[in-house]
């Protein structure tokens, strides 16, 4: 896997980037020391699903969380919350993908830890809510399913 490194102005500003392996999406950037998993349109999907080490992985986001923590005022049972304040970084579903139980859909990092976002059910993905790089709060609405 050969790594291209560059450097990128955004603004006034001068940033370190090294980009991984472009075959396939998603690709490996890094930039100033801080990693991030990126989509590229026009590459090769992801590889199928597989355990990734450094991830933590909570037992409770196997399920669902119990009526005391999910917003009281929300009737939606079918949406998939974040766990804990923190960033998206990268969804791996799109609307219409079928999902099933414990599979993983996204990865919120916060401190430096990722944690693997899973479906509590099985389904059918009706709707993204956020985008990589967005910030979320605790039970934050990740993504939904039909």
């Amino acid at each position: 896997m050969a790594v291209t490194r560059l450097r990128v102005r955004v603004g006034g500003n001068w940033y370190s980037v090294e980009v991984g392996d472009l075959s396939r999406s998603p690709v490996t950037v890094t930039v100033e020391g801080e990693t991030f998993e990126v989509e590229v349109e026009g590459l090769a999907g992801p590889a199928p699903a597989r355990p990734r080490r450094g991830r933590t992985q909570t037992p409770g986001i196997l399920v669902p969380p119990p009526a005391s923590r999910v917003n009281p005022t929300s009737a939606e049972g079918n949406v998939i919350r974040s766990p804990m304040p923190g960033r998206v970084i990268s969804i791996l579903v799109r609307p219409g993908d079928a999902v099933s139980v414990g599979q993983e859909v996204c990865v919120v990092e916060a401190m430096k830890m990722e944690q693997s976002i899973r479906s509590p059910q099985n389904g059918v993905v009706k709707e993204i809510r956020v985008q990589p790089m967005d910030s979320v709060r605790t039970n934050a609405p990740l993504l939904e399913l039909e």
